[in-house]
């Protein structure tokens, strides 16, 4: 069996693709990948670090406004199409899995033109550009949401399987991943990230509340994200410890397992760690996101009771504290939103994907 993804730009795009891989890698070990990602994102390192091969193609985001740019995007695109087609006429794949983003776009088109399956893993509730427009070519649609179900039509066989996520996640014990981080297992722990880079209107947000947060006896695991992570550092290990600042946290998988509450942006993988942990969230959507896609998949999570949601618009240190204490100081309303973020969690996506695709490609 010979398999080719494509997608990449983010690791919210990488990390499913490499769930899946590894998967299929279990099953059948003679199988052979490769992987087709952009030139400016993160999944060079990600997946070469991960032992797959990795090829790259030059295409950009599309321009959200009508520029000079286009015309690059337009080169870039043309020359991405080509490569992927002889990334493809080498390897010969039996199927393409596409990820999304605009980096797929590029490897979707070579594929439809050369007479090759191509199936979609999208993450999110609302599906991006690339995925909308190309979805009704594909042979089989794996959805995140099941809401994103009306975006693909009828010409597709379309799997609600959730987002396939890395094996640890939802796997490690609270007691030693809280000492981990020098916590105490049996206090409440609130878990605060915005991504790699960090969401800077909640750090600057949260840096006016954490210190009274910690001081109620609420133990705080912070990502900063690596822009600006300086500004924050001084309050790692105050409060008698209660509060632990990080740049980057390797092992999400302790992170979760720490935590009683996460606060966070709301992009599909996140949600879906978060729901495979089972634990209740508060989501600040980014507003900038493609098609303001962030604000649906929060409002999945709170329609299900697991979450609740404050608009940038509309955050402020009080509102964030009060909506934090609210709902972790309260067992009973910690358990109920818990079991409804356990319910949406799906653990075993990357295994009936993976399990589908050998099925009806396996012998290609």
């Amino acid at each position: 069996m010979r398999i080719m993804f494509a997608g990449g730009g983010t690791g919210g795009h990488i990390y499913p693709a490499l769930a899946v891989a590894e998967e299929i890698k279990q099953k059948r070990p003679e199988t052979e990948f490769l992987f087709v990602g952009g030139t400016r994102g993160v999944e060079q390192k990600i997946i070469s670090s991960s032992g797959f091969p990795v090829k790259t193609i030059p295409v950009t985001a599309l321009p959200r406004t009508l520029s000079p740019d286009i015309f690059s995007f337009i080169g870039r695109l043309g020359v991405s199409i080509i490569k992927s087609r002889s990334y493809i006429r080498k390897f010969k794949p039996g199927v393409i899995m596409a990820t999304g983003s605009y980096i797929s776009g590029a490897s979707m088109i070579a594929a439809i033109s050369l007479g090759v399956p191509v199936v979609i893993q999208e993450q999110n509730s609302f599906p991006g550009i690339t995925n909308r427009k190309l979805g009704r070519y594909a042979k089989i649609v794996f959805l995140g949401f099941e809401d994103a179900g009306k975006y693909f039509g009828t010409n597709s066989e379309v799997h609600v399987t959730g987002n396939p996520v890395r094996k640890d996640i939802g796997a490690e014990p609270r007691e030693t991943s809280a000492q981990a981080f020098g916590f105490d297992p049996t206090r409440k722990t609130v878990f605060v990230f915005g991504g790699s880079q960090g969401a800077q209107k909640i750090n600057k947000t949260f840096s006016e509340i954490v210190e009274s947060i910690a001081d109620s006896g609420i133990q705080v695991l912070w990502q900063t994200g690596e822009k600006n992570a300086a500004k924050w550092a001084s309050y790692d290990g105050s409060a008698d410890g209660r509060i632990r600042t990080y740049r980057y946290i390797d092992n999400m998988a302790q992170a979760y397992a720490a935590s009683d509450l996460v606060v966070a942006r709301a992009g599909a993988m996140s949600i879906t760690e978060i729901t495979v942990c089972g634990l209740p969230a508060v989501f600040v959507p980014l507003p900038t996101a493609a098609a303001n896609h962030q604000e649906h998949n929060a409002r999945t999570l709170v329609n299900a009771g697991a979450a609740s949601v404050i608009f940038e618009r509309e955050l402020t240190p009080r509102l964030l504290e009060q909506e934090i204490t609210r709902i972790v100081t309260s067992d009973e309303r910690l358990a109920v939103m818990s079991k409804a973020s356990a319910k949406l969690g799906k653990k075993n996506a990357a295994r009936t994907i993976a399990g589908i695709l050998i099925d009806r490609y396996g012998q290609n």
